[in-house]
């Protein structure tokens, strides 16, 4: 059985809610829940009701929407600390506007729509922070247009690349998922990741990418 400072820890790592103290989060923490995903289930589809937030304690999780051709548009993998549709989870009566499928097993503390609404109408500062990440996001949403108006494939390859390994050097990641990222072909983006392994930037094997010289992919993306 989970322990109470487990799910803080999950809390205080999420961005929503780094600005509450762990007093605060003491009547929120009473609420929530947690619930296991097994790999390559769906943890919401397009359409369900968004009635609760999911922030992510393990794995990775897939955010993405079913194109007419069968291909996924993928907008954002998440990891621990994410939050899954915020925007949704705040909108009385809203629908999920993605599927959330997990691409490892994953493990999430669920909230509520009420509680949430609740807590934060109570805590103010908490409030901010929400508004503070959701700024965050529209800012990102926003260079990603920029993205595929103005740099070609491999430039957002290489962004992303430097986006998704954060601190990391080596991240694992199917070129499938990568091409909905970037909004381009499976073919071009593992053509641009061929072009980068032999330049050296990068190495790859078997689905994992480890970045070698990420100077020069920065440079690349620029």
């Amino acid at each position: 059985m989970k322990q109470p400072e487990e799910a803080l820890a999950v809390l205080r790592r999420s961005r929503l809610f780094d600005r509450a103290s762990a007093e605060d989060l003491a009547s929120l923490l009473k609420e929530s829940r947690w619930r296991k995903y097994p790999a390559d289930s769906y943890l919401f589809r397009e359409g369900d009701p968004a009635d609760h937030l999911l922030i992510v304690a393990s794995g990775e999780v897939k955010i993405s929407r079913a194109t007419e051709s069968g291909s996924d548009v993928v907008f954002a993998v998440l990891g621990p600390g994410d939050a899954l549709d915020e925007l949704g989870a705040l909108e009385e009566g809203a629908s999920r506007s993605a599927d959330a499928r997990a691409l490892s097993e994953a493990e999430c503390l669920v909230i509520h729509r009420p509680e949430l609404v609740r807590f934060l109408t109570a805590h103010p500062s908490a409030m901010w922070g929400v508004v503070n990440v959701l700024t965050s996001y529209i800012r990102t949403k926003d260079e990603a247009f920029v993205d595929l108006a103005v740099r070609d494939i491999p430039g957002r390859v290489a962004r992303k690349l430097l986006d998704l390994a954060g601190t990391q050097s080596t991240f694992a990641l199917s070129q499938s998922t990568l091409a909905g990222l970037v909004g381009a072909s499976r073919e071009n983006v593992n053509r641009a990741l061929s072009r980068f392994a032999s330049l050296g930037y990068i190495s790859l094997d078997r689905g994992r990418i480890t970045l070698l010289r990420p100077d020069e992919l920065r440079r690349r993306g620029e």
